[in-house]
């Protein structure tokens, strides 16, 4: 068996075990099987001998034709009714036949041929017919035969239809003398059926009968029985034969090709739509979702500028720092508490969640549903429309529900890669650099140096023995408490910028994960992924074959 062969065999193979979600393939497959079956058998029979199957409607002269080729009366024949029943080989002796029930006559003289004399095609009885469709599954050639008065049999077509490339075909006119040769309108409306012919011979097969058991020999211009002879028992030699057969082989693989050309060019116009739709359909997802989050978990400033501060007050050192984080702490309390002070609604909640996971590193547990409903809601509405276009395009791609969950998972994973990864080192950073040491000394030099310089006033003062009243140090307390107030209002100032900053930045790369490829419909691509799979193996076979 040659490599191509073997290569073609391997891609029909894996088509003919076919069960996925491409309906058309997976009806199909029984069928290719099939082919692959015979494909394997004829391949593996390029050195037996030819099997040759008589085939034609009743009266035709088919059993005639098998006596006056093997010289014997070895057929029944009757010129009133069908008398072939089983199919009648005439092969040579030792040869196996493919069924133990057929008639075997093993005394040909023809060293490399199996003649095989079928039930007529157009018997009314059904088992006339499959035995007569088992003989043409096994032959290798076709001799079909026909008389002048019935060449145009619809119901022997019918047969040989499906054939047509498979098969070697050659005419044989059995009744010859009686009426004008049929010859050229014969072969014109075979021709128009799709059938390729090759040697015709017009022959009188009942007097060459006579003769041969006569022991006549025939003469020269006997119409063509001694062109059918040589046909039968010189030209076609062992190398024709094989050629015959590599023929059938190729145009066996032809036809399973162009059945699977068809169903692959029944699909491909639907591939690009629903690879676009399913685009659509992921980028509208991301913009839902995107949407959702950016309204709830990233939609209020101030909880950006919470995150920044709770981890700014935690590094913040000296006065101000002390006096941020007290301020914090009072201003951190209806984050803590929403649920007694109701300050922010849904979005409070939603928005707490959200500072937290700047600065909270035990997140994102395994049942925290951060996925909406709303959201689901719109996913499942677009699977739906997905769901249609695949039935429409003759696509199974029903997920059983595992996409929703993947979907969530999915948006889980970007959510808390955001959030975990650049926003929260934003703020992280951010809250360094307002933390740094060049930033406390800023903050802290201005009341320093108030207390700096009222204490030198006191002592100089003292050593005077000048003595401040109360008046002195109220004034100076709250020299000193609106320096720290705008110390602390400075502060907050860049804490503010910090976390607009870093919401913004984050605002944009929370559109970049999201709006990343891959987001859902994972099973509906793999679907996709499947059927161009398939067609690739379709075109291989097409490379190979074509």
């Amino acid at each position: 068996m040659s490599e191509s062969i073997l290569n073609v065999l391997e891609h029909l193979d894996a088509l003919a075990a076919y069960d996925g979600p491409w309906k058309a393939l997976r009806q199909e497959s029984v069928r290719l099987q099939e082919r692959v079956d015979e494909l394997r058998t004829r391949e593996n029979r390029l050195d037996d001998v030819l099997m040759v199957a008589l085939v034609g409607g009743s009266g035709v002269g088919k059993s005639t034709l098998l006596n006056a080729i093997a010289g014997d009366q070895i057929a029944l024949t009757s010129a009133m009714r069908p008398c072939t029943t089983k199919p009648t080989a005439y092969h040579p002796p030792g040869t196996e036949l493919p069924f133990h029930e057929w008639n075997g006559v093993p005394r040909s003289a023809l060293e490399n041929l199996v003649l095989i004399d079928t039930p007529d095609s157009d018997s009314i009885a059904h088992a006339h017919r499959e035995r007569t469709v088992e003989v043409l599954k096994q032959c290798d050639l076709i001799i079909l035969c026909a008389s002048t008065e019935k060449y145009l049999d619809e119901a022997t077509w019918s047969l040989l239809r499906p054939l047509r490339g498979q098969r070697a075909m050659i005419c044989v006119e059995t009744k010859a003398g009686s009426h004008p040769s049929v010859q050229e309108h014969w072969l014109a409306r075979l021709k128009e059926q799709g059938f390729e012919i090759g040697p015709y011979f017009r022959v009188n097969a009942l007097r060459t009968l006579d003769r041969k058991m006569a022991g006549t020999a025939p003469e020269d211009d006997e119409y063509d029985s001694p062109a059918l002879d040589r046909f039968l028992r010189q030209e076609l030699s062992r190398e024709r034969i094989a050629r015959i057969k590599r023929s059938n082989v190729a145009g066996l693989l032809q036809k399973a090709t162009q059945r699977l050309d068809e169903i692959a060019a029944g699909i491909r116009p639907s591939l690009s739509a629903l690879e676009k739709t399913i685009g659509e359909a992921d980028k509208a997802l991301a913009r839902e979702s995107l949407g959702f989050v950016s309204d709830n978990l990233f939609a209020e400033p101030h909880l950006w500028t919470y995150a920044v501060g709770r981890e700014t007050s935690v590094r913040s050192k000296g006065w101000i720092g002390l006096c941020y984080r007290m301020v914090e702490a009072l201003r951190g309390l209806p984050m803590k508490m929403p649920g007694i002070l109701s300050l922010y609604g849904m979005k409070s909640s939603s928005g707490r969640r959200a500072a937290e996971m700047l600065t909270t590193d035990d997140l994102m547990q395994n049942d925290e549903k951060v996925v909406p409903e709303r959201v689901l809601e719109f996913y499942r509405a677009q699977q739906s429309e997905l769901a249609l276009a695949f039935v429409r395009a003759g696509i199974d791609a029903l997920d059983g529900g595992s996409g929703e969950a993947a979907f969530q998972a999915e948006l889980n994973r970007r959510l808390s890669s955001v959030i975990k990864g650049p926003a929260r080192d934003r703020v992280r950073k951010g809250a360094q650099r307002l933390s740094r040491w060049l930033a406390t000394v800023v903050l802290e030099a201005p009341p320093t140096a108030f207390l700096g310089y009222t204490g030198y006033i006191v002592v100089t003062s003292y050593l005077d023995a000048e003595i401040f009243g109360i008046a002195f140090f109220v004034h100076s307390g709250m020299v000193l408490a609106i320096i720290t107030g705008l110390e602390l209002v400075g502060l907050s100032f860049a804490v503010r910028s910090v976390a607009w900053m870093a919401r913004q930045g984050s605002l944009q790369d929370l559109r970049t994960a999201f709006l990343a490829p891959q987001l859902a419909f994972q099973h509906e691509k793999a679907v996709l992924r499947d059927v161009k799979e398939n067609l690739e193996r379709i075109e291989a076979i097409k490379s190979l074959v074509m």
